[in-house]
């Protein structure tokens, strides 16, 4: 049974899709990051790059945008065929304050990816002002498709855009049409009405992180969603009404509970293991990922060349799943065991074909090298787990990597969640000194206290290596006793 594990009665949102007990998907809502994927600005072009037929634009944020020439309404609406010769000026032009959309969060040094075509998205239909066409889902049936594009057709007013996504069946032709007159409106209103306002400046935020997920649900085939806060159930409820939500009542942390947390805590460990006792290391660097495939434990009863390619077979599956799991993209180089026979190569690669197939993340399999290291990219999409939860180590000086702080501190929030129905009148948590200081910035330490109903007392360890424990939870005076030695 698929199900969907929502974590949210805690600062930090996580979301977990497993599978039998198997997590398949994780998704991390970064506290250090703005979200802004589906955020409407109003812009100022900064500069235009005609080499990469490309814009950056101003939006507000610490790093520009960037947009493309096929991403901009006046390429799109220009009809003559020429256009792709035109100069970029044709176009777009410095200085010039112009309406786009986030539709790829920044990664790293890079700025997020914009784009000129605006969507107003339901869990039915989207709504493209300016987009200029009209199209179905291709899930529906060809009778649904041919009766849906007919009525947008008829819909659409000017250079306005319709996409029918397969929910749409449920709904009626009249509830049709009066969601998009809304979209309408509700474009006019937000967008239009605004657009002579002074850039850069925000003029609509897009989906919060929960309700963006939960809208393309029903691509994952998920039988259950598990909500831990009693005001997000009752929200999501009201908006999904066709969803299977159930509220967690137990004490103990839905992601232990559901035996999540252990499975996250393995995503940050290079060696992954296999069943058949061989194992892959993952080593991510700035430019690229590279994991090495080794037979480990595993002899086999078959020849060599039977056992090798059985091993390589089963580490090309988990690698697959690893990168998806951990978010990984860029380039990958995996340097599988040797395989002398190049039939046994071309059954692997085979297989890794048909593997990646079914990621929803674009991944292009290019092939073996002649040193036999099999290349692959996978779109970046957002950071990687490991780069999310862990920062470089100061005390290696950046050879290795520990905990990020916040990290930590979200850990600690999830734990003493557990103590809201204790009788005890104080905790004591012990943790290094920058987790300390993470937790009694903004209000955050006064927040746990309050959530818990218990007086928390945070003190430091010199141990750089050291993430927190719970020291003692009783009464208040003995913690005090204690603090005074």
């Amino acid at each position: 049974m698929r199900k969907c594990i929502i974590n949210a009665a805690t600062k930090s949102k996580r979301i977990a899709v497993i599978n039998d007990g198997e997590l398949e998907e994780i998704y991390l809502e970064e506290q250090n990051k703005h979200q802004i994927v589906g955020d409407i600005y109003i812009g100022r072009v900064v500069r235009v790059v005609p080499g990469m037929q490309a814009a950056f634009v101003d939006i507000g944020l610490s790093q520009n945008g960037f947009i493309h020439q096929q991403e901009l309404v006046s390429y799109r609406n220009d009809s003559d065929t020429q256009r792709d010769s035109k100069p970029m000026s044709a176009f777009i032009r410095e200085g010039e304050a112009i309406v786009v959309q986030v539709i790829k969060e920044g990664i790293g040094t890079k700025g997020p990816r914009l784009t000129g075509v605006i969507e107003f998205a339901t869990e039915e239909l989207v709504y493209l002002p300016d987009g200029n066409y009209v199209a179905t889902s291709k899930k529906m049936k060809e009778k649904e498709r041919v009766k849906w594009k007919q009525l947008g057709q008829q819909l659409v007013e000017e250079k306005e855009g319709l996409v029918f996504r397969t929910a749409v069946q449920s709904l009626t032709e009249e509830q049709v049409i009066k969601r998009v007159k809304e979209l309408r409106v509700q474009y006019q209103h937000e967008i239009v009405a605004n657009k002579n306002q002074k850039a850069p400046k925000l003029l609509k935020k897009g989906q919060e992180f929960l309700n963006a997920f939960v809208q393309n649900a029903s691509k994952k085939s998920i039988q259950e969603f598990v909500v831990d806060d009693f005001t997000e159930y009752q929200q999501l409820l009201k908006a999904y009404p066709t969803l299977p939500f159930y509220y967690y009542k137990g004490t103990e942390s839905v992601f232990e509970h559901y035996e999540i947390e252990s499975q996250l805590e393995k995503l940050l460990k290079r060696i992954v293991w296999l069943k058949s006792g061989g194992y892959i290391v993952i080593d991510e660097t700035e430019a690229m990922t590279v994991v090495d495939v080794n037979t480990g434990k595993f002899s086999g009863k078959s020849s060599l060349r039977e056992n090798i390619l059985r091993v390589n077979k089963e580490a090309a599956f988990e690698i697959a799943k690893q990168l998806k799991l951990r978010h990984i993209g860029g380039m990958v180089l995996i340097d599988f065991i040797n395989m002398s026979s190049r039939q046994d190569r071309d059954e692997v690669l085979k297989y890794v074909q048909d593997i990646v197939k079914e990621d929803e993340v674009r991944t292009t399999v290019v092939g073996f090298t002649e040193l036999g290291i099999l290349q692959l990219t996978r779109k970046k999409v957002r950071d990687s787990i490991g780069s999310t939860l862990t920062t470089a180590c100061q005390v290696c000086n950046g050879t290795g990597r520990v905990m990020d702080a916040e990290a930590i501190a979200f850990q600690i929030e999830r734990k003493l969640w557990e103590y809201r129905f204790s009788t005890e009148e104080a905790i004591w948590v012990e943790t290094r000194e920058d987790v300390e200081k993470y937790l009694k910035n903004d209000g955050f330490f006064h927040a746990i206290e309050e959530m818990i109903g218990l007086k928390l007392y945070c003190t430091p360890t010199l141990s750089a290596s050291h993430m927190y424990h719970v020291k003692y939870v009783g009464k208040e005076s003995v913690i005090r006793d204690r603090l005074r030695k």
